[in-house]
């Protein structure tokens, strides 16, 4: 007799509040039907229908059907998790895949150029995470580990599962948690599919740059087939994606009173704080990305399964920028006339006047960005008798070339800001300036700043290549020890960065030179932040051949140039368990030992020869991670779950470098000191806590509450910790009293904690009568909260940290009509960027809420069944990015703040649909 779990029996009876749907619902599903004829029938059973009786059907499609699929999942996973699904082949219910994920309880994107790029899960940063596709770890494109998911077309990708409690299992696992993306397997489908899909996109602002359009398209196609035995099948699928996007930018630099420092402002009070310089421009892209997934799977008989999958993304970024920008403190020679000012938060701060005196810069930068990532997976089980055999061997390569190229022009005389009205809350500044930055004959090619230089260009390179072996054996047991699964995972990864400058400086000595009229294009409009401001306009790569090429300075080579190697090899063993104890409990009880290897190739500045020479370094660690996971089945509608768990995340690559700069010993303690990576750097270590309750009055309906607290044992800041300087090249006269010294890096130290409460729910109005089928909702809300501070430094907030996210979507389906309208909220959060040109820099970001809709069509028969009709419309209320930076100085409140970034992006319309045959 076949082994029946504890749970499944406990299971078998409709939920108590919604019997008549979970009823019907049931009848779909075979297998549970014919479980159910051998399992013993509940007292409260319907009763069978009648010989002969004619079954209703009940046929759930769209977003409900993605509904279902993801509850299901949650449901009847042992761990704690989150999961979305595809309600049919390429079509997740979201435009981005990132976008999909978000969505989801606890989770968060946070935008990049405007769209959702990266994901972190509760409220903490995406290094804290990992993410798998098909469960293996995929490269990144990025500096770090974190997978950018704009690089993973949505209609690639079948389903996705977050794991907020570890499983053993997984090939690797973060502290968050870790989310695992899916694309298909051909033979789970009951019959050959071909999909079709195209899309036009339109972005609201318009052209901003003539050189880039506002307008775009996506176009799809996937197709699955199987041999008539359905022991082979195959499934391909490709995604083309051409989007556009427009940017009015305007950015606060920094705000002080500089009295302060001894250096007063002309004409601006003595106790006012000012702003210091600004920076408003309109920038255009178009990102271009073709995405090919591949998947062979061969199943002769029950007992082997053998599947390749093979991914590939080409994504290409151009982008256009004109910015004009303006230093107004007083180093640069600047001054304010008639200024006023407006008290804020008890500080004087002045908002109006003019500037005078300013050598304001018109800056055109040019981005060209290439990046590819391939992926293959090979994976087997094998049935031998009572034991199951896995075996998966993968490769995934990422490569990014790019090039990000700027010129400056301006004005060969000083410029004055009249009727400048300066925003301390919401909203952008506003500036009139008293030059023509759009006429070709003033504005000339030169370094109207002073910078030392007439433009430049950084080149950045990033490669990231893993490989990895798994081997499994597992087996079930009819006891209270229901399976045992056994394993063995290894991988290599190597990443590199390269991101060499040089400068340029014009051909003729540097001498102020008008743009050739060849070269120039309809001038660029600024006037959303100051009437009248246009900017001139002109082809970047072209004007290059009018500069000579000139090295950058070579003493910033070892934070940019950098390698860095691990070998991971982890053993696993998860146990099964299943019991009564008045309630079905059941669960998993998992040990994790995790060995890993790790060295760095990098650069040390070498003063004394103004040359870098080669350095490396790195260390191996060992750490056992045992995890345990239980539930008990309260009701048949109710669960009861409970983690307990190690978890780890490993650090960031580009802080494991192996590179030193500004080295240097000591005049009075004649003592070593340097800055630079850290090669020995240990992986953030916690204990984690999860306990959760879920109440299921359906297929489409739960609610749950969760907790969650993670204590931080090994934390990562910035710390200036003892350093053998044995061989370093002393670039002084001073002989050093020891070679330990002091080198300021990201080190391990001491932690703190991270906590949070988490509500969701699906609720179906169908639930409360027929009349109301096809109406629901979903909702999330996260509450998160940490002791930990970045660098220790109380100021400074862990990055990434969200206190408080919400989702919430309302939709309709019904006779082929389907409308949905959603609405994520992210509070204020701080947390590092890539900066202009690649560097890392922090930035709190403001509190978002970003709504979007859709409303489609689908024709259910007639000669147009399988054609679906969709209108999307994204960034509903044209939200703002926004970010805000503190006081320097002057400020009566040390923890003040005034606004520093406000970019608009624009709504982004997709008009189209798909069809299937």
């Amino acid at each position: 007799m076949s082994h029946t779990p504890l749970r499944a029996r406990r299971r078998a009876a409709p939920p108590r509040a919604a019997r008549p749907v979970a009823l019907a619902a049931s009848l779909l599903c075979a297998p549970v039907l014919a479980w159910a004829q051998a399992a013993p029938a509940p007292a409260a059973a319907a009763s069978a229908p009648a010989a002969g009786q004619k079954l209703d059907t009940v046929t759930v499609s769209g977003f409900r059907a993605s509904l279902e699929s993801s509850i299901s999942t949650k449901r009847n996973a042992d761990a704690i998790v989150e999961a979305i699904s595809a309600e049919d082949i390429g079509k997740l219910p979201d435009v981005s895949i990132a976008d999909a994920i978000s969505r989801l309880p606890g989770l968060t994107a946070q935008r990049v150029a405007g769209r959702s790029s990266v994901i972190s899960i509760r409220g903490m940063a995406p290094r804290y995470g990992v993410t798998l596709l098909n469960g293996r770890e995929i490269v990144s494109t990025g500096d770090n580990r974190s997978v950018e998911y704009d690089q993973f077309p949505s209609e690639l990708i079948n389903a996705a599962t977050v794991y907020k409690t570890p499983d053993p299992s997984l090939a690797a696992q973060g502290l968050s948690g870790t989310i695992n993306m899916k694309t298909l397997r051909p033979l789970d489908f009951a019959q050959p599919q071909r999909v079709v899909g195209a899309r036009i996109e339109r972005n609201s602002n318009g052209s901003l740059n003539p050189e880039i359009s506002a307008t775009g398209n996506r176009l799809s196609a996937s197709w699955v087939t199987q041999s008539a035995d359905r022991t082979f099948g195959a499934a391909i699928g490709f995604a083309h994606l051409d989007s556009p996007n427009q940017e009015q930018h305007y950015k606060s630099w920094w705000w002080a009173n500089t009295n302060d420092w001894g250096a007063p402002l002309p004409g601006a009070p003595l106790d006012a704080v000012a702003l210091q310089g600004f920076e408003l421009g309109a920038a255009s892209s178009r990102q271009k990305r073709d995405g090919l997934m591949g998947v062979l799977e061969y199943k002769p008989n029950e007992n082997f399964r053998s599947a390749l999958d093979l991914y590939y993304s080409k994504f290409d970024q151009t982008e256009a920028r004109r910015t004009v920008m303006s230093d107004m403190a007083t180093w640069s020679g600047a001054g304010w006339s008639n200024p006023t000012t407006t008290m804020v938060n008890g500080d004087k701060i002045i908002t109006g006047g003019t500037v005078v005196n300013t050598t304001p810069v018109a800056l055109t930068t040019y981005n060209q960005r290439q990046d590819d990532i391939r992926a293959v997976g090979w994976s087997n089980e094998l049935k031998l008798g009572d034991w199951k055999l896995l075996g998966d061997l993968s490769w995934s390569k990422a490569k990014r070339d790019e090039q990000n190229a700027e010129v400056q022009a301006g004005s060969l005389s000083r410029v004055q800001w009249t009727d400048v009205h300066i925003v301390t809350g919401d909203g952008r500044s506003t500036f009139k300036p008293g030059f023509d930055f759009a006429n070709p004959q003033a504005v000339y090619l030169t370094d109207p700043a002073n910078w030392g230089r007439d433009g430049r260009s950084q080149f950045p390179k990033v490669g990231d290549e893993i490989k990895a072996l798994k081997l499994g054996a597992g087996r079930t047991f009819d006891s209270w020890l229901s399976s045992v699964d056994v394993g063995l995972d290894y991988a290599e990864r190597d990443k590199s960065m390269n991101r060499t400058e040089v400068y340029y400086n014009l051909k003729n000595n540097r001498a102020p030179t008008l743009i050739p009229a060849n070269l120039l294009r309809e001038p660029t409009d600024l006037t959303f932040a100051g009437s009248p401001l246009r900017m001139v306009n002109f082809d970047v790569p072209s004007v290059l051949g009018l500069y000579d090429t000139v090295a950058a300075s070579a003493d910033q080579a070892p934070g940019r140039i950098w390698s860095v190697h691990e070998k991971v090899t982890a053993a696993y063993a998860k146990l099964g368990m299943e019991w009564d104890w008045g309630v079905p409990i059941h669960g998993s009880l998992g040990l994790r030992v995790v060995h890993a290897k790790q060295w760095s190739n990098g650069l040390l500045w070498n003063p004394t020869t103004s040359a870098s020479d080669p350095t490396s370094g790195g260390t191996s660690y060992t750490d056992t991670l045992p995890s345990l996971n239980l539930s008990a089945d309260l009701t048949a509608s109710t669960i009861l779950r409970f983690g307990l768990a190690k978890v780890l995340a490993r650090p960031n690559m580009e802080d494991m470098r192996a590179g030193f700069s500004g080295i240097n010993v000591s005049s009075t303690d004649r003592t070593w000191s340097a800055s630079g990576g850290n090669a020995n750097l240990e992986p953030w270590r916690a204990d984690a806590v999860d306990l959760s309750i879920e109440h299921y009055f359906s297929k489409r309906s739960y609610v749950a509450a969760a907790v969650f607290h993670k204590n931080i044992k090994n934390f990562v800041y910035s710390q200036s910790i003892p350093f053998d300087f044995t061989g370093f090249p002393n670039p002084t006269t001073y002989t050093p009293i020891s070679n330990i010294g002091l080198l300021s890096t990201k080190a391990n130290g001491n932690g703190g904690m991270i906590a949070g409460t988490e509500l969701s729910g699906s609720l179906d109005a169908g639930l409360i009568g027929p009349s109301l089928d096809g109406i629901g909702l979903s909702f999330s809300y996260a509450n998160t909260r940490s002791s930990l501070h970045e660098d220790n430094n109380l100021s400074n907030p862990l990055d990434g940290l969200s206190g408080i996210a919400t989702n919430f979507v309302v939709y309709y389906e019904r006779h082929g009509i389907s409308a949905r309208i959603g609405s994520r909220h992210r509070s204020a959060f701080v947390t590092t960027v890539r900066g202009t040109f690649g560097e890392n820099v922090p930035s709190q970001i403001s509190a978002e809420t970003l709504m979007d809709a859709q409303l489609g069509y689908a024709f259910d028969s007639g000669a147009l069944k399988g054609l679906s009709l969709t209108l999307q419309v994204n960034n509903l209320r044209d939200r703002p990015y926004r970010t805000r930076v503190g006081i320097s100085t002057g400020a009566s409140d040390p923890n003040a703040t005034l606004p520093e970034r406000y970019t608009s992006y624009g709504r982004q319309y997709l008009l189209g649909g798909s069809y299937k045959f």
